[in-house]
């Protein structure tokens, strides 16, 4: 099969009107946005990054050169983002089979989803491939360059939705657990949350979690409630534990807790949805996923993420809160003939025993004081 060659056009030639503040400069962590969205292309092996600049061209004209890729200045800024595109298809080099589309203030697309987009553009024909999240199209579509020349002789009416919409047959559709390709940053209180999102960055936000359930795992919808359930509890523990001097991860904890079953249909699920989730860019989610069915306790007081998550697990049956003792009571019984099947459950038990003996001790109360339906904390939070 041909190589496809790639380039990938970031849009930063706007005002930032709504914004109040010049969005390509903007800060997330360490980097701008600008930053972030040329590394983003940088480690996708894009052969062509170019930045399309316009209103205070001066001001990253040397960001740009800094980060050693092409600039293009966009004369005609002040008649909109259409103009943009029309001034990066001028400078496209030649042999590019395809573009990637990026405005620079949706700075957080994860690289599992280019990756995703490159995957589906070298094996299917369409032309026209968008991220979609939750059935919301999103950043940044792959656009063949046949349409090239339709885009530079265009009014630009309706812009380049209107101009490439007509074109159905040629679109495809790719859901991605990716809900930072439908987050821009308008205003300020865009900005805000997607500086909360970047704090976390590492571990799939609330939404992404359930969108892996549904389209990517496709767990039953019994074992959805499970996860959400065992992600109450988790985080429930993680903040009367936290209120007591510990600091640990809500965001983490709970992002395992929700996708801990999600290979739940495949043998050894445990480590096979580790591999998932590890697959999909989510390393310090997988590793706690990978003890959840078993775990070795460890001797300091103080409970581990990973032993928080397996309590969670082993307090939940079904979508319904039980004792310990009321969840391995049934197994004991069963498998009181099967010395080796036996001796597995009763070490299972005594782990998330001393597990909770560590929060009790801690918390300074029974867990069974502090875990009812009606107290659990809430998942969107």
């Amino acid at each position: 099969m041909k190589h496809k060659s790639f380039a990938a056009i970031v849009l930063s030639a706007g005002f930032s009107s709504r914004m109040g503040a010049f969005k390509p400069l903007l800060r997330l962590g360490e980097e701008t946005a600008l930053e972030k969205v040329v590394n983003l292309f940088r480690r996708a092996e894009v052969e062509h990054l170019q930045v399309i600049v316009g209103h205070q061209a001066e001001l990253l004209k040397p960001l740009v050169e800094r980060l050693g890729v092409s600039c293009t200045v966009n004369p005609s800024y002040r008649d909109g983002m259409f103009s943009s595109v029309q001034s990066a298809m001028r400078k496209l080099p030649e042999g590019t089979d395809g573009f990637f589309l990026l405005p620079v203030d949706t700075p957080l697309v994860r690289s599992q989803t280019v990756k995703t987009l490159q995957q589906a553009w070298r094996t299917t024909c369409k032309g026209i491939i968008h991220p979609v999240f939750l059935g919301e199209r999103g950043h940044p579509p792959v656009i063949s360059t046949r349409y090239r020349q339709m885009i530079l002789e265009s009014s630009g009416e309706g812009g380049l939705k209107a101009l490439l919409s007509p074109f159905t047959e040629d679109i495809l559709e790719i859901e991605v657990p990716d809900e930072h390709c439908v987050l821009d940053m308008d205003t300020p209180r865009d900005y805000a949350y997607l500086r909360q999102r970047w704090e976390n960055y590492a571990y799939p936000s609330y939404q992404e979690c359930e969108h892996l359930l549904t389209h990517h795992f496709v767990v039953s919808p019994e074992v959805a409630e499970h996860c959400r359930q065992v992600a109450r509890v988790a985080v429930t523990l993680v903040v009367n534990l936290n209120r007591a001097g510990l600091d640990l991860n809500r965001e983490r904890i709970k992002a395992a807790a929700m996708l801990h079953d999600g290979c739940r249909a495949q043998p050894d699920h445990a480590a096979a949805g580790a591999k998932a989730l590890y697959d999909l860019g989510f390393k310090n989610v997988a590793d706690l996923v990978a003890t959840h069915m078993d775990i070795t306790v460890s001797e300091g007081d103080d409970p581990l993420p990973q032993e928080v998550l397996y309590l969670a697990d082993k307090m939940v049956s079904g979508s319904r809160l039980v004792p310990l003792e009321e969840r391995f009571a049934g197994k004991l019984k069963r498998f009181s003939d099967q010395s080796d099947i036996l001796e597995a459950v009763q070490r299972r038990l005594a782990a998330a025993t001393r597990i909770r003996q560590k929060c009790e001790a801690i918390i300074k109360k029974p867990l069974s004081d502090l875990l009812c339906s009606n107290a659990l904390a809430s998942l969107k939070g």
